[in-house]
This record gives C-alpha cells, sequence and structure tokens, in this order.
C-alpha cells in the first residue's frame, strides 16, 4: 500500500472545517453531503464534505478512483446555498479527495458560505471568564 500519511498544509487559503458548518448550517447527527461525478449527467458517487474554501473542498470518498487531474462534476448543498460545478481533481489520498473549483459561480457561492459561516461565528457571544 502507498503512502496514507497526510501531506503537510501549504494550502493557501483558510478552510472552513466541516465541523463548523455542521455546527452552523444543520441539525444535530447530520452531514453535508456531496455528489460527484465524472460529467453532469453521469452517474453520481455520494462524499462527505470535510472542508470547503473559496477555491475548492476536500471530501471523503471510500471507493473513489479519482487520480490527481481528473475532471469531475460536484453538486453540493451548503444551507440555503446549493451549487453544482465542474472541478479539477488537485490531490487524492486514500478516501479524501481535494478539488480545485473550475466555475466561477461556485467559487461565489463557496465564498458566500464562508462569508456566512464567519458571520454567525463572529456574533457568538465570548464565554465568560471564570
Amino acid at each position: 500500500m502507498g503512502n496514507t500519511a497526510i501531506p503537510e498544509d501549504k494550502r493557501r487559503l483558510a478552510r472552513i472545517p466541516t465541523e463548523e458548518l455542521e455546527r452552523v448550517l444543520l441539525e444535530e447527527e447530520e452531514s453535508i453531503d456531496v455528489q460527484v461525478g465524472r460529467a453532469k449527467g453521469q452517474a453520481m458517487q455520494n462524499g462527505k464534505l470535510l472542508d470547503i474554501h473559496q477555491s475548492g473542498m476536500c471530501f471523503m470518498m471510500p471507493g473513489h478512483s479519482l487520480r490527481e487531474g481528473d475532471l469531475i462534476f460536484i453538486d453540493a448543498v451548503l444551507g440555503k446555498f446549493r451549487f453544482s460545478t465542474d472541478a479539477m481533481v488537485r490531490w487524492a489520498l486514500g478516501a479524501q479527495v481535494g478539488v480545485e473549483f473550475l466555475d466561477p459561480q461556485a467559487r461565489q457561492a463557496a465564498f458566500l458560505a464562508e462569508l456566512y459561516t464567519t458571520r454567525i461565528l463572529n456574533s457568538l457571544e465570548d464565554p465568560p471568564e471564570e
């Protein structure tokens, strides 16, 4: 088997972890699903979002056959934000896949979700000091 260690984080943009999105956008015990296919209109596979930023996302999809450079189609819903986009696989490590959005509208939707989450997190009161 190949190396399963997670590579050093060299990403340029901050990610919003799924836990924060779920806390803000979903009911308890749910996860954020993504649908992934080789092309729009073809069979889709289910994945679970791990993190997102304005240029792309990372998701978990056991049993995938994706490789770096593959072009794929993604359909996702983040709270009130639904978007579909073409994306390029930038890396795949085990069941985890990192992609870059190719459609500017998906970047806008992800950015709006990021702003929405940041706004909500910033509005939370700090815990009282003891």
